[in-house]
């Protein structure tokens, strides 16, 4: 048996009930492959810590920073953050701000140490059932197929690696072409499918592990992805590093797999909007989440700063919240005199659940973001005039007498997502109101969207194009701060204009007379090149490995 030496933080037993985590009491240390193969925990272990490396969505640029802070979503409270750099076009090949290309790797090598080294050795009897084994291996073929994907999505065509590369290896490897590589990841989600289930038994004891129509769902996006503008485009017809060969029947792919996780009837909206991103039992809108334990971080890093140690965090943008419709389905707008004197009235139900403004009631305090507010003038505090409200729970109270916590389990897929990748397939696909050989139409699965969230269908009749500005629009409103739209507005073709403007804050002035004053006002000046819709190859990686070629622009 070949001898290798392990560095290994086992995650033995990550997955359980109200999404704790719970480490074994072993400390990080090396373990030889005889070691490993002689104790299933040991073994299990190897797949579980794999886990360990998907993103934080709460923190995924440090320093509490959410990727919504780098685009036209938010504005980062704090000074010098990775999230204030990136929106202000202050990285390069050398200058990483969002680094998927180091975590990604190493998460796919220890994927290749479990698939290529472990599993072919483990000793018939080291488990009572041979389909542990098989979920192990399910299993990570999903995170392979997960961790490819967050780098094609953000770096075009990557090389793709199945085995372990020794120490001195990796000096002369090519990128794979753009298809190439989402073939694979859809690959590697269809044997992930083809094994793992729909739910896993003794569910409150597995919650975060990777299932069928996690693989499904994963595959559901690869397939959208590749069939947007960005990547998919009539002028560039050629398979590339940096996009796919042109075919407009990519759009029924990638509707096709949207549909499969639909067809499973295993998921459904949750019924509440508001509690859905603090709520895992019953809850059959979760599809892939990130496991944490019980906490009030969230709450506090983006607490207003009115509250005692709240740290303002990422804070949404005017822009954002003009977005947000009127409950009556119509558009918010500055130049409507009733909408202007009281811009937060009767407004559709997700901004109440995602943004608190000036007025708002939380955690038994009013907020104030007016000029000389309480939540206001602090070097942490909101400079759009607005505080996140999403993900947040009024359980999780962090200052005075005895903190509360709640779940905070960042929702990687969630179904909602799902019925908007399946309605934008369709309609490019096959128009509004076509539901080809499929079961519904893409304004049918928008409209379930819209009617959990209590607003107005849209109606019949639209154009292709204007139900694709609906859907963006969608997009955009529902999975807000969900790390879709730095990479959505990218693979519509649209960053040029959207992430290079300026992001607008409130500037609110309450007047003696208890009348109060709004007024729109530039909070940060945003830099978008067109090199920025691909991200920069590590320039570490360029000058290791000189058959690596770096995309345009950088």
């Amino acid at each position: 048996m070949k001898k290798i030496i392990y560095s290994l933080i086992f995650a033995i037993s990550i997955f359980g009930m109200s999404c704790e985590n719970k480490f074994n009491d072993l400390p990080q240390d090396y373990y030889d492959i005889n070691d490993v193969l002689s104790d299933s925990i040991f073994t299990m272990g190897i797949v579980h810590d794999i886990y360990y490396a998907l993103p934080d969505g709460y923190n995924h640029l440090g320093g509490s920073s959410m990727i919504a802070s780098a685009t036209d979503e938010a504005v980062q409270c704090g000074h010098s953050t990775e999230a204030q750099f990136m929106a202000l076009g202050n990285w390069s090949a050398s200058t990483l701000r969002d680094d998927a290309w180091t975590r990604s790797y190493a998460a796919i090598r220890k994927v290749n140490v479990f698939l290529n080294e472990i599993y072919p050795e483990i000793p018939e009897n080291l488990f009572r059932s041979d389909r542990t084994v098989e979920l192990l291996v399910g299993q990570s073929y999903f995170l392979r197929a997960f961790f490819y994907f967050e780098l094609v999505k953000r770096y075009g065509g990557v090389p793709i690696l199945t085995e372990v590369l020794g120490i001195g290896d990796g000096t002369d490897i090519s990128r794979n072409n753009y298809d190439d590589c989402i073939s694979y990841i859809v690959d590697q989600c269809d044997k992930a499918a083809a094994i793992l289930p729909n739910a896993w038994d003794l569910p409150n004891n597995n919650f975060g592990k990777a299932t069928k129509g996690a693989a499904l769902a994963l595959k559901s996006r690869a397939l959208l992805y590749a069939a947007s503008p960005l990547f998919n485009d009539q002028s560039k017809p050629e398979n590339s590093l940096e996009h796919g060969a042109y075919d407009n029947k990519k759009w029924e792919k990638a509707a096709q797999a949207a549909y499969d996780v639909i067809n499973l009837n295993v998921y459904q909206l949750y019924n509440d909007y508001s509690k859905f991103f603090v709520t895992l039992n019953n809850n059959k809108e979760i599809i892939f989440s990130k496991m944490s334990s019980r906490n009030n971080d969230v709450e506090r890093l983006n607490g207003p700063t009115g509250f005692t140690n709240g740290n303002g965090g990422s804070c949404p943008s005017l822009d954002l919240v003009d977005a947000y419709q009127m409950s009556d389905g119509s558009s918010f707008e500055w130049t409507n005199p009733v909408h202007a004197q009281d811009p937060f009235l009767n407004r559709e139900p997700r901004f109440y659940s995602s943004v608190l403004y000036n007025g708002a009631d939380w955690m038994g305090s009013v907020i104030q973001t007016f000029e000389g507010g309480k939540d206001l003038g602090n070097v942490n505090s909101t400079k759009t005039g607005f505080y996140l409200k999403k993900f947040m729970s009024e359980d999780a109270q962090w200052f005075g007498g005895t903190p509360g916590s709640t779940l905070h389990c960042f929702p990687f897929i969630r179904y909602a997502e799902i019925l908007l990748n399946y309605a934008e397939a369709m309609n490019e696909a096959f128009g509004p109101e076509n539901a080809g050989s499929f079961g519904m139409t893409a304004l049918a699965a928008i409209n379930l969207v819209r009617a959990r969230a209590n607003v107005p269908p849209f109606p019949t009749g639209l154009s292709p194009a204007e139900m694709r500005t609906r859907i963006q629009h969608e997009r955009r409103i529902e999975l807000a701060f969900e790390e879709h739209r730095h990479l959505d507005v990218r693979r519509w073709k649209l960053a040029d204009s959207v992430f290079g403007k300026p992001v607008y804050g409130l500037k609110i002035i309450s007047n003696q007379d208890g009348s109060i004053a709004y007024e729109r006002r530039i909070v940060q000046n945003r830099v978008f090149r067109s090199g920025m819709y691909l991200y920069p190859i590590p320039q570490s990686e360029i000058n290791r490995n000189s058959s690596l070629k770096q995309n345009t622009g950088w």
